[in-house]
């Protein structure tokens, strides 16, 4: 049977390797956009934990993986085969074989993952640490950047990106990348502080502070997302008729006063977040990122139509498509897209009703459960900014996921259950 400290060891391995991606340079000076040695890295470390502790792996624990990816990688065969894009270069190839790459790193973090209270506290205790640095990071970026701008454009920020001046990036290149990462670990730092109250709402605060100075529109409207998800799924089923009711109370006001309050925020305040969400709610015209990203959805679909709706267009190497819904179709099919809104369905609603077992679960797995149902409900606004699932340490942190994902939902409530027998 295998060793349960060695198991407690593989959590705390699992997170500092996560910690470590997450806070490896960019160095756009030296690999522009492409972020190829983060693949390179992530892949290579999780071959050598498969190689390692692959026969520690469960075998229920590989059917989501397999039929997620293998999935992906056959949608994404057929468009190359049967779409309209042709092979341009031999340096195409790893790109063909992302599915399977992103298969191998999900594998390598399963194979590191036998307990699933070891697992949370790790979590949580790498999202403290990401927390902190991003928070201390992104105030040096927005308020003192003229004195650590060159540093920052040699680890982390893309000196021709003027468009996001003044906005913070942290370790993440693109602000709407570090809003994307900091809301998927938002959950761990939610259910820390329900489990230890005291001073742990200050990680709170600094996760939601740091995403306000990234000003990314998905990232502040997906925070409050976030919390309302969190709070229905924890709080009892009487108790959630009244989480409904106020939401909606919430979602109104919200709606009704938002045109206001964001043209007050324009002139008084100022900055990238109020004055593209004033543009896009007052001349919705001239709001040209917004009418592009429908642009790409509505083009994509009509070049699909007038060749083959099962199968994509081809890999989309080279175009400038952000929005989710235009880059599943484009990659992998309508077939693939409703392929991918349809798994993160399951996987979000059949953990949200584990997450409300709580006489079956430990508080830990429980706030497993939740972790990985907020991911998957939310990732249909997540990635509204771009595919982040599938790009560079967002993809690596997706592949987490999707571990934890795995591992959680063959869970069968062991934990509670064998300490009762033990009690």
């Amino acid at each position: 049977m295998f060793n349960n400290k060695q198991g407690h060891s593989l959590e705390r391995v699992l997170g500092n390797f996560i910690l470590l991606i997450l806070l490896l340079p960019q160095l756009p000076v030296i690999f522009q956009r492409s972020e190829l040695h983060i693949n390179i890295f992530a892949l290579s470390l999780s071959i050598l934990a498969l190689l390692l502790y692959r026969t520690k792996i469960e075998k229920k624990s590989y059917i989501i993986p397999l039929l997620y990816f293998i999935s992906m990688q056959l949608f994404l065969f057929f468009s190359s085969w049967f779409g309209t894009e042709g092979f341009s270069s031999f340096g195409e190839i790893p790109s063909y074989f992302r599915p399977t790459m992103l298969l191998i790193i999900t594998l390598g973090f399963l194979s590191m993952i036998k307990d699933l209270n070891s697992l949370f506290a790790n979590l949580v205790r790498v999202a403290k640490i990401i927390t902190v640095a991003i928070f201390i990071y992104s105030i040096c970026e927005v308020f003192f950047f003229s004195l650590f701008s060159k540093v920052m454009f040699v680890f982390y920020r893309l000196e021709d990106k003027s468009n996001i001046d003044g906005v913070a990036v942290s370790f993440f290149t693109l602000p709407y990348y570090s809003a994307y990462i900091m809301c998927t670990l938002f959950p761990l730092l939610l259910s820390n502080y329900e489990k230890n109250k005291g001073y742990s709402y200050l990680y709170c605060l600094m996760l939601i502070a740091s995403v306000f100075l990234t000003q990314s529109k998905m990232g502040v409207f997906l925070l409050i997302g976030i919390v309302f998800l969190y709070w229905f799924i924890s709080v009892s089923l009487k108790k959630k008729i009244f989480v409904l009711i106020f939401f909606s109370v919430f979602l109104v006001a919200l709606l009704l006063s938002l045109k206001a309050f964001v043209a007050y925020l324009n002139e008084t305040v100022g900055g990238n977040f109020a004055r593209t969400l004033h543009l896009m709610l007052s001349n919705t015209d001239q709001a040209h990122n917004l009418l592009e990203r429908l642009d790409d959805i509505v083009e994509t679909y009509q070049a699909i139509s007038q060749h083959n709706y099962l199968v994509g267009i081809g890999l989309g190497k080279g175009e400038t498509i952000e929005i989710w819904i235009a880059m599943v179709m484009y990659r992998y099919g309508l077939i693939g897209l409703l392929f991918f809104i349809v798994f993160f369905l399951i996987v979000g609603f059949k953990t949200m009703f584990m997450a409300m077992r709580k006489g079956f679960y430990s508080f830990e797995e429980r706030s497993l459960f939740k972790f990985v149902c907020i991911w998957a409900l939310t990732i249909y606004i997540s990635q509204l900014s771009g595919l982040m699932l599938e790009m560079s340490k967002g993809g690596v942190l997706s592949c987490l996921m999707f571990a934890v994902a795995s591992k959680c939902m063959i869970n069968n409530g062991q934990t509670k259950v064998e300490g009762f027998k033990h009690a």
